[in-house]
Order: C-alpha cells, then structure tokens, then sequence
C-alpha cells in the first residue's frame, strides 16, 4: 500500500486488514481533492481573470458552486467505509472457538486458557540479566502467551486490582481491565509471528514494566506447548 510507511505498519488481522484500507482509502481521496482544488486554483490563477469570492458576480459563483460540489462528493466518498468499518466492528464478537483470560495486576499479566486449572500463568518482565542478543529491552517476558493460529479466540480481560488497559497495537488490539468487570471481544489472528505491546493505562509506579507478548503459530506446535504444562 502507498501510505503503509507513512502510517500504521502491515496488517496481521482481518481487523487490522480492514482498518488499514480504510485509512489509505481516505487518505487517497484526501490527497485527490488537495490536487483537484490546487489544480483549479493555479488554472484560475494563470487564465487571467481575479476572481473574488463575492456573490455580486457571477464568476464568482461559478467557482463556488465548483469548490462546493467537489467537497460534498469527496464527503459522500468518505461514507461509505466509515460506515462499513463500524457495521463490522460490531460484528467482530463471533462465536469464540477457545476462551482466554487475561487478568492485570500491579504490576505483571496473568493468563487462563478456558476452564483448566493447568493451563494458568503470570507473566512478569524479563530483566537485563536474563535478555539474549537480539531480544527487545523492556518487552520481553519470561511465560509468552502462545495463541494458535487462525482459531476464533474469545479474550476476557479483568484486574484484580486498579485500572491497566491490554494493548497490542500492531493487532489493532486494545481493551480496559477493570475490577469486577470481563471485557470482551473476540479475534482472529491469521498470521504467524511474534507481537508486542503493553499496559496503556497509567496504574502506578511499574506502569512502563507490563509488557505483553503474544506468540501466534500453528495449531499443533500450540498441542505440543499445552503437553507441557502435564
């Protein structure tokens, strides 16, 4: 895409995906507009006549009535896919086909898989003594939460004790982890790889050492993680 490197980095979601059309959408027929009304102030600038904004003349109102059509279009252009991205955002909340439990503390992660009193962990940052070559200071943890590829997986965020906020941004992936309340939406992770993020709501002290690694791959390597745990 053209604005990909002047904005959000490449999609890895079917949400992602249709956020990121959305915006280079916009943005091409932001820009078209910009070079139609550039176009049509050099071509008045140049022709010979001073045209002044005053309804008394009736060139005047030419360019006017000109300038009013092209914006009313490109705002009629930009309808569309706001209104399509909110109808499918409100769609998103699918039939999940594996539940996980993301639960914040001061100042670390915990996660649940569905029902399993085994399948629990807390994640804590890695510190500087444990970090290899090559890895990210301040986003690496030691328990990774591993989610299959390509599976509808339903995420319930909560927090036992203030406000954090569970955040992937690459994912498109945002939620608030409030006490007492399960906030929910469900995802589809369709490619492979490793991503990044971090607690978003300011909740205390350790606030910047709550990073979050989500680790996607296939279906039986996943098998293989959860043997572990037995």
């Amino acid at each position: 895409m053209f604005f990909e490197n002047w904005a959000f980095s490449m999609p890895n979601s079917i949400f992602s995906y249709c956020c990121n059309f959305v915006h280079d959408y916009y943005m091409h027929v932001m820009m078209f507009g910009f070079f139609i009304m550039s176009f049509i102030s050099i071509i008045s600038t140049f022709s010979g006549h001073s045209y002044k904004f005053n309804f008394k003349r009736n060139d005047s109102r030419g360019i006017e009535m000109i300038l009013q059509f092209l914006v009313i279009n490109l705002l009629i252009l930009m309808i569309g896919p706001g209104f399509w991205l909110i109808q499918y955002q409100g769609r998103m909340f699918f039939q999940p086909e594996m539940t996980l439990k993301v639960s914040g503390h001061q100042w670390y992660w915990s996660y649940e898989y569905g029902d399993s009193d085994f399948l629990r962990f807390d994640s804590f940052i890695k510190s500087l003594d444990d970090l290899n070559v090559g890895v990210y200071r301040m986003f690496e943890v030691d328990n990774r939460c591993i989610i299959p590829v390509d599976v509808n997986l339903g995420i319930y965020c909560t927090s036992t004790d203030v406000i954090h906020s569970f955040a992937v941004p690459k994912c498109f992936l945002k939620m608030d982890a409030l006490m007492g309340l399960l906030t929910k939406v469900t995802h589809q992770f369709p490619v492979v790889g490793v991503y990044y993020g971090q607690c978003s709501e300011i909740c205390g002290a350790n606030h910047s050492f709550m990073p979050i690694v989500l680790e996607i791959t296939s279906l039986e390597c996943w098998k293989d993680w959860v043997l572990s745990f037995f």
